[in-house]
């Protein structure tokens, strides 16, 4: 009788600790609203057609001057609440390469959002990624693009 009791605690323990006690990963706390500015003039993000899906997307930037600028893998979402954008409160890892961007470049960049944020729910978000500039040697201007979309 001791071992069966043993063994059910033990597959117990085993069951939350794989299921976790956490959040689930299609929910997360909508966070202060966003006061970013967002610049779509030489730099645009858009969203590859076909690719939207409530865990990623195949983003398009695409350089429209004769400057070259730089970005790196980090990126935000953020959510529609009550007419205004709101931060989402998650943590997110990062490695922190930098690529070029080259005037009158176009990159794909494929997003697999699902570990930071989970598969996102029914509204209204938008992407936001981080752009630099080196407008003289050693000094950095940096500013945000974006793309909105829907989950259905």
């Amino acid at each position: 009788m001791k071992k069966i009791i043993l063994t059910l605690f033990i597959c117990g323990v085993m069951f939350f600790g794989i299921t976790g006690c956490g959040r689930r990963k299609n929910e997360f706390s909508v966070g202060e609203k966003s006061n970013l500015k967002i610049s779509q003039e030489d730099v645009s993000l858009m969203i590859k057609n076909g690719t939207l899906k409530k865990t990623s997307a195949t983003l398009i930037l695409k350089n429209n001057s004769s400057k070259n600028f730089s970005y790196g893998n980090p990126y935000e979402i953020e959510i529609m609440k009550d007419g205004e954008w709101h931060k989402i409160d998650v943590q997110l890892n990062f490695t922190l390469p930098s690529f070029e961007l080259k005037a009158g470049e176009s990159k794909e960049i494929e997003m697999n959002w699902e570990n930071g944020y989970g598969k996102l729910a029914q509204g209204m978000y938008r992407i936001i990624k981080d752009i630099d500039y080196e407008y003289e040697e050693g000094k950095y201007e940096n500013f945000n693009v974006a793309v909105e979309f829907t989950i259905e």
